[in-house]
């Protein structure tokens, strides 16, 4: 019994340090801490379940704990060996997760709160980019007409002059026949990817990396391998069009989307490029064309009005026939036009 109550003793004195008297004492800035601390563990979990990097991570967090069980066990050989391999577990993960460190410091850095106004633009480049998106779509459907393949990027916020090296820089304004001209199949340039800079073409003769991913590409061919590669490793947007079969697609974010038509096309570009600039005008647009609607609607005269204007039509007709002067008219006269007007109101209820 001694021994008994000694151990909830210590239960209770242990309870009472780590447990009680911290959850006592918390704040909101403890409480802050906690849940972005949990946060980073669920991600951080999610990440292990779906990547085999995620089981090396197991591995280190496997090593981690049976040195701390050394540590405790007072084990001086196992707890050197932990020690340094500890120093080293931080390079370690940098090594092993470099790719995925690089992709999400990436997409933090292109992050809106970071960049707050790279979401839209002036309103005084509506016009060009209103240009630019239709004398891509233009130029787009024409080579889906003619089976020329083509292959169009349009850079975000991260720059790709690693894919510019070795290409040729030509800073020119787009145009529907200059993208036409670039890809026809006897040109020089027509091998590679063009890249849009600025609303302007930048390079052309572009190489761009294939995907790393598992997509399943079916039949298509290396255009649309590139499309989804160089969408993997930045923030672009690509539009392919197979010479194959002509069919329209459009890559972002390691996904492609195909079958596209002009109107979905045009309202993808104008997205992408004008971002909430494109969408408060579309917004204002859609408005006016409601407003428009509706006083089409309000200038329809109802039966009853109809009937009113024909009955008041009818008796200046019977003014007319019956007397010159509709002050002529006697008593009699009068009346026969009111019973008229009266008749047909009735008549066109029914």
């Amino acid at each position: 019994m001694d021994v008994l109550k000694m151990v909830l003793d210590h239960i209770s004195a242990f309870a009472m340090k780590y447990i009680v008297a911290p959850v006592r004492s918390m704040g909101w800035v403890d409480v802050l801490d906690i849940l972005l601390l949990a946060f980073v563990l669920y991600q951080l979990y999610r990440f292990c379940k779906n990547r085999r990097e995620g089981r090396v991570l197991l591995g280190l967090a496997a090593v981690v704990f049976f040195g701390a069980i050394a540590f405790l066990a007072k084990l001086p050989a196992l707890s050197y060996i932990a020690e340094i391999f500890a120093a080293a577990a931080f390079f370690c993960i940098v090594v092993l997760f470099q790719p995925e460190l690089r992709d999400a410091l990436e997409h933090l850095g292109n992050h809106t709160l970071i960049n707050p106004g790279s979401n839209t633009i002036s309103k005084k480049k509506i016009h060009q980019a209103e240009a630019l998106t239709q004398a891509t779509v233009d130029a787009v459907f024409t080579m889906s007409d003619h089976r020329t393949g083509a292959l169009i990027v349009f850079e975000g916020l991260t720059k790709l002059g690693d894919y510019t090296e070795g290409a040729t820089v030509l800073n020119a304004e787009v145009s529907s026949k200059l993208l036409q001209n670039l890809f026809y199949d006897k040109s020089p340039l027509h091998d590679g990817a063009v890249i849009i800079r600025d609303m302007r073409i930048y390079a052309a003769s572009c190489v761009l990396p294939s995907n790393r991913g598992k997509t399943n590409f079916g039949t298509m061919g290396t255009r649309h391998r590139a499309a989804v590669g160089v969408t993997e490793v930045s923030d672009a947007l690509v539009v392919v069009v197979s010479e194959q079969t002509g069919i329209v697609s459009v890559a972002q974010n390691g996904k492609l989307l195909r079958q596209l038509d002009e109107d979905t096309l045009k309202d993808i570009l104008m997205t992408y490029i004008a971002g909430k600039a494109y969408l408060r005008k579309k917004r204002a647009n859609m408005r006016q064309e409601y407003l428009k609607m509706l006083d089409s609607i309000a200038e329809v005269k109802p039966p009853r009005e109809e009937a009113r204007q024909l009955a008041e039509d009818f008796e200046e007709q019977i003014k007319e026939f019956i007397a010159e002067d509709p002050d002529q008219l006697s008593v009699e006269d009068s009346a026969f036009t009111q019973t008229n007007r009266s008749q047909t109101i009735q008549e066109d209820k029914k």
